[in-house]
């Protein structure tokens, strides 16, 4: 239920101002976070006992820090890992093919100017063209999105 607000919230946040199309930094990289944090809170001792030696269990279990500091210390350095590995392949791609499209290709859109169609093409077609079912009416000869008069389905 946490995870479940975090990335609510995190969408909420992050992806009104980061271009993050698919969620990515808020579903994975917040509630990964949170799971790496959690188990510092919530780690069972006698589990904990699989884990380096050193380990206790959780702060709620044990009132250490101990695991809480492993699991943050493991979140930095994964995440200097990957933004410096990611930072390495975004900088030789853009130099090799570039990173950015045009102005004009930006403003169309992607999946029109790379595609040559539109992501969700029930946002462009007109209400009066779908049926009750809210499927597009083609039997409708001459009235639906294919208005060739012989064809029919």
């Amino acid at each position: 239920a946490i995870a479940g607000l975090i990335v609510v919230e995190g969408v909420l946040l992050i992806d009104k101002k980061i271009d993050d199309p698919i969620g990515v930094l808020s579903a994975h990289g917040l509630a990964g976070i949170w799971g790496g944090l959690s188990l510092g809170l919530f780690a069972a001792p006698r589990l904990a006992a699989y884990n380096l030696p050193g380990s206790h269990g959780g702060l709620f279990y044990t009132g250490s820090l101990t695991q809480m500091g492993s699991q943050a210390l493991a979140i930095v350095v994964v995440f200097a890992f990957v933004f410096s590995t990611s930072y390495a392949v975004f900088w030789v791609t853009n130099k090799i093919y570039g990173l950015r499209v045009s102005p004009e290709m930006e403003n169309a859109g992607l999946d029109i100017s790379e595609h040559g169609m539109y992501g969700y093409p029930e946002q462009f077609i007109p209400a009066a063209e779908f049926g009750l079912s809210g499927v597009p009416a083609l039997e409708r000869v001459g009235t639906g999105p294919i208005s060739d008069p012989e064809v029919t389905t």
